[in-house]
C-alpha cells in the first residue's frame, strides 16, 4: 500500500500544479454529474410517487363510492323492512281490536255465542293475524299471540268463563 501512495505522490508531484487542477476538475465534474443523476432520479421518483398517489386516490374514491352505494341499499332495505313491520303490526292490532271488541261485547257482557258469520270472521281474522305475525314477529310475540288466541278460543267455542282483565293481560 505504501508503494501505491508513493507512486501516486510521485505522479502528482511530476504533474505539479496541473495534477492539482486535474484533481479539482475531476472532483467538480464528479459532483456535477452526481447532482445531475440525483436530480434525474429524484424527478423520476417524484413522478412515480405522484402516479401512485393518483392511482391510490382513484381506487380509494371507487371503493368509497361502492361502500356508500352498499350503505344506501342497506339503509333502504332496513327502512322498507321497518315500514313493512309497522304496517303488519298495525293491521294485526286493528284485527285484534275488532276481535276483542266483539268477544267482549257479545260473549263476555251478553253471555251469547257468536253468530256463524261472526265465528267465521273470527277464524279468518285469527288466521290472518297468525300469518302476518309469522312473517316478521320474533318467537316471543308468536307465543304471546298463541296464548291470547287460545284464551279467546276457550272463551268463544268451549264456553269457559274468563274475566276481561285476564284477556287484557294476554294482549
Amino acid at each position: 500500500m505504501d508503494e501505491y501512495l508513493k507512486i501516486s505522490a510521485t505522479i502528482i508531484t511530476a504533474l505539479g500544479g496541473s495534477g492539482a487542477i486535474i484533481l479539482c476538475l475531476a472532483n467538480y465534474l464528479g459532483k456535477l454529474w452526481a447532482n445531475r443523476l440525483m436530480a434525474t432520479e429524484k424527478a423520476k421518483h417524484d413522478r412515480e410517487l405522484e402516479e401512485l398517489r393518483t392511482q391510490l386516490y382513484k381506487v380509494n374514491q371507487e371503493e368509497l363510492a361502492k361502500f356508500h352505494s352498499e350503505i344506501e341499499v342497506y339503509k333502504q332495505t332496513q327502512l322498507r323492512e321497518h315500514s313493512d313491520k309497522l304496517a303488519i303490526y298495525r293491521a294485526t292490532i286493528d284485527m285484534v281490536a275488532t276481535m276483542s271488541a266483539k268477544v267482549e261485547m257479545i260473549v263476555i257482557k251478553n253471555k251469547q255465542q257468536l253468530s256463524p258469520e261472526e265465528a267465521e270472521q273470527f277464524e279468518t281474522e285469527r288466521l290472518k293475524i297468525y300469518g302476518y305475525l309469522a312473517m316478521i314477529a320474533p318467537q316471543e310475540v308468536m307465543d304471546a299471540n298463541d296464548a291470547f288466541i287460545d284464551q279467546l278460543l276457550a272463551l268463544i267455542f268451549d264456553g269457559q268463563f274468563v274475566k276481561w282483565e285476564v284477556i287484557r293481560l294476554k294482549l
